[in-house]
């Protein structure tokens, strides 16, 4: 028989539907996400500062252009404190997640979520996701038609707002990456190199040996590099 305690459990699991959120979009994700790239943006900027000839090298030695992405970085970030602010400061309905659930944002945003009151907590409700959307179609029924179109209104701008500030933090990491991947392989070409010139000269006594194993090896190594990594 269950206690009243796991009866309270039970309950609050049963009504999870009636207060849900679309896991990928909803208010707290949106801050969430806000503070994550304002971070990375934050961090980009350090490795600039600290490397800055790493990021010239791998823009293949253009200035003005490694200027031009510490700037867009630069900018992303502070667009995303100015949005951040903006949804403390500024009108954002009370009936935000509920719109997006109404909607069907489920579908496309990693499903639904559902508060449990016990637990104090979202859990997902993927068996009850028809009803929370019903339950979520009611509470926006409550409002007058002028109230309605406001809040959709506002929940479309904040929406496209968040998107566009993803989108493009998106893009600049995916060029990020790829720099980074770039000059990753030249650094591992450059420690390859030293370590067998250490070994050749260590073998052949200061290269008195030129045809000891080590010193072919060396001289295989940079037989190969291609004709680029003797511009000077």
């Amino acid at each position: 028989m269950q206690t009243a305690e796991e009866k309270r459990r039970e309950k609050a699991k049963q009504l999870r539907y009636r207060k849900p959120i679309a896991k990928d979009l909803n208010l707290d994700t949106i801050k969430e996400e806000l503070w994550d790239i304002q971070s990375e943006c934050e961090d980009v900027h350090w490795y600039c500062d600290t490397d800055d000839d790493t990021l010239i090298n791998a823009l293949d030695g253009d200035e003005d252009e490694a200027y031009e992405f510490r700037m867009m970085f630069a900018d992303l970030c502070a667009e995303c404190e100015r949005m951040a602010d903006d949804l403390n400061e500024e009108w954002v309905p009370d009936c935000f997640d509920r719109f997006f659930v109404a909607i069907g944002a489920g579908e496309d945003y990693g499903g639904l979520l559902g508060f449990d009151t016990y637990e104090q907590d979202y859990f997902g409700i993927s068996c009850t996701e028809s009803f929370a959307e019903d339950e979520s179609k009611k509470a926006l029924k409550q409002l007058t038609k002028d109230n309605l179109i406001a809040a959709a209104r506002q929940c479309f701008r904040v929406y496209h707002s968040y998107m566009a500030l993803r989108h493009r933090y998106d893009c600049l990491k995916a060029s990020l990456d790829i720099l980074r991947a770039q000059n990753t392989g030249y650094l591992q070409i450059v420690q390859h190199i030293e370590e067998v010139y250490d070994k050749a000269e260590q073998e052949s006594c200061g290269f008195k040996y030129k045809w000891c194993s080590e010193v072919l090896e060396f001289d295989r190594v940079l037989n190969n590099l291609p004709q680029e990594a003797w511009i000077q």
